[in-house]
């Protein structure tokens, strides 16, 4: 029969629930991920994202520039159904801060423009 000493056999049975363990923060990374858009004057840094399922999007703007964020195109709004809820009449990131939208639930095509900077269009891939 093998004999341990005490102090082997209380590091075996401390080190034993982490070896048998495993990562579960991986499993959540497609619902939790989220994403950086950089706003920059009157243009976001990207024309397209694509993000997973139950991801998120937080848009940043450099001081001195406001937007307001709503889904659609050419600085008007228009529901996407299956958008992430950007808010009634959209959503304001005011000059040098920053603003993570709501998760985006289902998977599709959607849009997201700035009603102050009607070139601002982006585009965001829902995937899985």
């Amino acid at each position: 029969m093998l004999s341990l000493s005490a102090p082997v056999l209380l590091v075996l049975i401390l080190l034993a629930p982490a070896a048998c363990s495993r990562d579960s923060s991986a499993d959540n990374s497609s619902t939790t991920a989220s994403h950086t858009v950089k706003m920059s004057g009157a243009a976001y840094d990207i024309s397209s994202i694509t993000i997973p399922k139950g991801g998120t999007i937080t848009f940043v703007t450099e001081q001195g520039t406001a937007h307001n964020l709503v889904t659609g195109a050419n600085g008007k709004t228009q529901s996407e159904d299956g958008a992430a809820d950007l808010g009634a009449g959209g959503h304001l990131v005011n000059s040098g801060s920053s603003w993570t939208t709501p998760p985006w639930n289902l998977a599709g095509t959607f849009h997201v423009t700035c009603t102050y900077h009607p070139a601002m269009n982006l585009t965001v891939t829902v995937t899985g």
